[in-house]
């Protein structure tokens, strides 16, 4: 049985692409999708493959190890080959790597969310008054709708703030100078998290951050990532917040939505355990270097088969993509089909 004939098996129909190596065949890849990016070499030491997306690659073996999920006995008795016990080895020592083992996310106490709550209060009445108008209009060239800003709490707050830690029950730091820190709640818009209705997180999206970060999450906050209902089969992984709300607008019926707030960033142990539920898991991180490399070094990694690449078609994020036309229910129902 050839790698051909697995991928037959997976229902794809490879074409031959190049005389090469005895036949160079291209078709999608069976674990990130694409048109052409997975490439077969039926001829070339057996049977290899490669695939440019997620840089899977191997013999028909390690197709079945990384595809469909099979230990290499497993494989070897599916293929009617004899294990190799220095293969069998090598494999078991990369395989007893350290797996991701997701932090536990802490809630603050009931100063700090007092505190973050009436922060927040101010910076909604904000937003919707005169004086938020500018940042209403930001909203609305994201995609954003009157009903999902509202659901979603976000507020404006004009002007930077410092107030001391003890204030919002979290202990004194002091800075290399021997002065203590502050909370620095900067001017710009306000992004709420949640649990169980309590604010739990402030996340501030500055307009104009200069040498400074685009974003500052308020100390103290809960690391979680938003999140909204992740029991829909098919999950879809995305870098800001806002990227997240449009999703949920637009297709939160069909899909769950995970906002990172970063690339970087990885899922807390509930998210976790949800993800690992889900039947499919689309990972639409921004198309540029951040966000490409972290769609495929940790995620299929973690995940396994079941982890699609799927990023926007017209933009490096869902927003810019639904500035320049995309439809994204449209792409969101491509994506689960």
């Amino acid at each position: 049985m050839t790698i051909l004939d697995l991928l037959r098996e997976d229902g794809l129909e490879p074409k031959k692409a190049a005389n090469i190596h005895g036949g160079e065949y291209a078709g999608p890849c069976p674990g990130c999708g694409g048109d052409d990016r997975f490439r077969i070499w039926p001829e070339e030491k057996g049977g290899r493959y490669w695939c440019r997306g997620c840089e899977k690659k191997g013999d028909a073996i390690q197709y079945l190890r990384d595809f469909r999920g099979m230990t290499y006995p497993q494989a070897c008795k599916y293929l009617g080959e004899a294990p190799n016990k220095r293969r069998y080895s090598a494999l078991q020592r990369r395989d007893s790597k350290p797996v991701f083992i997701p932090k536990e996310s802490t809630v603050p106490g009931p100063i700090w969310q007092e505190k973050a709550r009436s922060v927040l209060d101010r910076a909604v009445k904000i937003l919707w008054s005169k004086a938020g108008e500018k940042s209403q209009e930001f909203l609305y060239g994201k995609g954003l709708t009157d009903e999902t800003i509202r659901a979603a709490g976000l507020g404006w707050n004009t002007r930077d703030i410092f107030v001391d830690r003890t204030s919002w029950g979290l202990l004194p730091e002091q800075k290399t100078n021997g002065k203590f820190k502050n909370i620095w709640i900067p001017a710009g818009l306000v992004i709420p998290g949640y649990v169980d209705g309590k604010v739990v997180r402030l996340k501030i999206r500055r307009p104009d951050p200069g040498d400074g970060p685009r974003y500052v999450v308020i100390s103290g906050s809960d690391s979680r990532p938003m999140t909204c209902i992740l029991d829909k089969g098919t999950v879809v992984i995305v870098e800001s917040e806002l990227d997240g709300l449009l999703l949920h607008q637009e297709a939160g019926d069909l899909v769950g939505v995970v906002a990172l707030g970063s690339a970087s960033l990885k899922p807390d142990m509930i998210t976790h355990e949800a993800l690992k539920k889900a039947n499919t898991i689309l990972v639409s991180l921004d198309s540029d270097d951040a966000g490409v490399k972290a769609a495929w070094s940790f995620w299929s990694a973690t995940y396994g088969i079941k982890v699609k690449r799927w990023p926007c078609v017209l933009g490096k994020d869902p927003s810019e993509a639904w500035q320049k036309g995309l439809n994204i229910r449209s792409w969101i129902i491509a994506g689960i089909s």
